[in-house]
Protein backbone atom coordinates (compact mmCIF):
# COMPACT_ATOMS: atom_id res chain seq x y z
CA UNK A 1 0.00 0.00 0.00
CA UNK A 2 1.13 3.54 -0.78
CA UNK A 3 1.46 6.12 1.95
CA UNK A 4 -0.29 9.47 1.79
CA UNK A 5 3.01 11.33 1.25
CA UNK A 6 3.90 9.02 -1.67
CA UNK A 7 0.54 9.74 -3.28
CA UNK A 8 1.00 13.51 -2.83
CA UNK A 9 4.50 13.41 -4.34
CA UNK A 10 3.24 11.30 -7.26
CA UNK A 11 0.31 13.67 -7.81
CA UNK A 12 2.61 16.70 -7.80
CA UNK A 13 5.05 15.04 -10.20
CA UNK A 14 2.23 14.25 -12.60
CA UNK A 15 0.78 17.75 -12.22
CA UNK A 16 4.14 19.46 -12.88
CA UNK A 17 4.88 17.18 -15.80
CA UNK A 18 1.45 17.84 -17.25
CA UNK A 19 1.88 21.59 -17.03
CA UNK A 20 4.64 21.42 -19.62
CA UNK A 21 2.74 19.43 -22.22
CA UNK A 22 1.61 20.92 -25.51
CA UNK A 23 -2.03 20.22 -24.61
CA UNK A 24 -2.07 23.06 -22.08
CA UNK A 25 -0.75 25.54 -24.64
CA UNK A 26 -3.48 24.91 -27.21
CA UNK A 27 -6.17 27.47 -27.86
CA UNK A 28 -9.40 27.26 -25.93
CA UNK A 29 -11.41 28.24 -29.00
CA UNK A 30 -13.69 26.01 -31.03
CA UNK A 31 -15.78 26.07 -34.20
CA UNK A 32 -19.43 26.96 -33.74
CA UNK A 33 -21.64 26.11 -36.72
CA UNK A 34 -24.36 28.75 -37.17
CA UNK A 35 -27.25 28.34 -39.63
CA UNK A 36 -28.31 31.51 -41.43
CA UNK A 37 -31.92 32.06 -42.45
CA UNK A 38 -31.61 34.42 -45.43
CA UNK A 39 -33.57 34.78 -48.65
CA UNK A 40 -30.74 34.17 -51.12
CA UNK A 41 -31.15 30.93 -53.05
CA UNK A 42 -27.99 29.01 -53.79
CA UNK A 43 -26.03 30.74 -51.05
CA UNK A 44 -24.38 28.93 -48.18
CA UNK A 45 -26.72 28.37 -45.21
CA UNK A 46 -24.31 27.20 -42.49
CA UNK A 47 -21.14 28.98 -41.45
CA UNK A 48 -18.41 27.85 -39.07
CA UNK A 49 -17.27 30.63 -36.74
CA UNK A 50 -14.19 30.29 -34.51
CA UNK A 51 -15.20 31.36 -30.99
CA UNK A 52 -14.14 31.05 -27.38
CA UNK A 53 -16.20 31.04 -24.22
CA UNK A 54 -15.31 34.63 -23.32
CA UNK A 55 -16.61 36.02 -26.63
CA UNK A 56 -19.84 38.00 -26.28
CA UNK A 57 -22.91 37.35 -28.46
CA UNK A 58 -22.46 40.65 -30.30
CA UNK A 59 -18.94 39.56 -31.25
CA UNK A 60 -20.27 36.22 -32.51
CA UNK A 61 -22.81 38.02 -34.72
CA UNK A 62 -20.12 40.40 -36.02
CA UNK A 63 -17.81 37.50 -36.94
CA UNK A 64 -20.71 35.69 -38.57
CA UNK A 65 -21.71 38.67 -40.74
CA UNK A 66 -18.06 39.03 -41.81
CA UNK A 67 -18.04 35.35 -42.83
CA UNK A 68 -21.34 35.56 -44.73
CA UNK A 69 -19.99 38.24 -47.12
CA UNK A 70 -23.45 39.29 -48.33
CA UNK A 71 -24.09 43.01 -48.35
CA UNK A 72 -27.45 43.67 -46.67
CA UNK A 73 -28.94 45.17 -43.52
CA UNK A 74 -28.47 42.55 -40.79
CA UNK A 75 -29.74 44.77 -37.95
CA UNK A 76 -33.05 42.88 -37.52
CA UNK A 77 -31.28 39.52 -37.27
CA UNK A 78 -30.68 37.77 -33.97
CA UNK A 79 -29.43 34.42 -32.72
CA UNK A 80 -32.01 31.75 -31.89
CA UNK A 81 -30.82 28.81 -29.77
CA UNK A 82 -32.76 25.86 -31.12
CA UNK A 83 -32.21 23.39 -28.26
CA UNK A 84 -33.23 25.87 -25.54
CA UNK A 85 -35.98 27.56 -27.58
CA UNK A 86 -34.74 31.03 -26.70
CA UNK A 87 -33.36 34.16 -28.30
CA UNK A 88 -29.89 35.29 -27.31
CA UNK A 89 -30.90 38.93 -26.90
CA UNK A 90 -28.33 40.04 -24.34
CA UNK A 91 -25.52 40.75 -26.79
CA UNK A 92 -23.10 41.69 -23.99
CA UNK A 93 -23.37 38.22 -22.39
CA UNK A 94 -20.61 35.76 -23.21
CA UNK A 95 -21.02 32.28 -24.61
CA UNK A 96 -19.92 30.91 -21.23
CA UNK A 97 -22.59 32.92 -19.41
CA UNK A 98 -25.29 31.53 -21.71
CA UNK A 99 -23.77 28.03 -21.42
CA UNK A 100 -23.21 27.68 -25.16
CA UNK A 101 -20.74 25.02 -26.25
CA UNK A 102 -19.61 23.59 -29.60
CA UNK A 103 -22.68 21.35 -29.99
CA UNK A 104 -25.16 24.25 -29.75
CA UNK A 105 -27.49 24.73 -32.72
CA UNK A 106 -27.77 28.45 -33.34
CA UNK A 107 -29.81 30.07 -36.10
CA UNK A 108 -29.16 33.62 -37.29
CA UNK A 109 -32.63 34.73 -38.35
CA UNK A 110 -34.81 37.86 -38.54
CA UNK A 111 -36.55 38.76 -35.28
CA UNK A 112 -39.54 40.41 -37.01
CA UNK A 113 -41.63 38.35 -39.40
CA UNK A 114 -44.98 38.67 -41.14
CA UNK A 115 -47.97 37.11 -39.43
CA UNK A 116 -51.44 36.52 -40.83
CA UNK A 117 -54.08 36.83 -38.15
CA UNK A 118 -57.70 35.86 -38.67
CA UNK A 119 -60.07 38.05 -36.68
CA UNK A 120 -63.40 36.88 -35.22
CA UNK A 121 -65.24 38.60 -38.11
CA UNK A 122 -63.26 36.29 -40.47
CA UNK A 123 -61.10 39.11 -41.87
CA UNK A 124 -57.42 38.33 -42.24
CA UNK A 125 -54.89 40.95 -41.19
CA UNK A 126 -51.22 40.89 -42.12
CA UNK A 127 -48.88 42.20 -39.45
CA UNK A 128 -45.16 42.28 -38.89
CA UNK A 129 -44.52 41.06 -35.34
CA UNK A 130 -41.50 40.50 -33.17
CA UNK A 131 -40.88 36.82 -32.58
CA UNK A 132 -38.16 37.69 -30.08
CA UNK A 133 -40.53 39.50 -27.70
CA UNK A 134 -42.46 37.91 -24.87
CA UNK A 135 -45.76 36.52 -26.19
CA UNK A 136 -47.87 38.76 -23.93
CA UNK A 137 -46.07 41.88 -25.19
CA UNK A 138 -46.53 40.84 -28.82
CA UNK A 139 -50.24 40.14 -28.30
CA UNK A 140 -50.75 43.49 -26.57
CA UNK A 141 -48.99 45.26 -29.49
CA UNK A 142 -51.28 43.48 -31.97
CA UNK A 143 -54.38 44.55 -30.03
Amino acid sequence: PLSFSTLVVTFLAVKVGRMNTAVDYTSTSWELIIAVNHQYEGEQKEFPVRVSGDLHIGGVMLRLVERIQISQDWSDYGLWWEQKWCWLLKTHWTLDKYGIQADAKLIFTPQHRPLRLQLPNMKTVRLKVSFSSVVFKTVSEIC
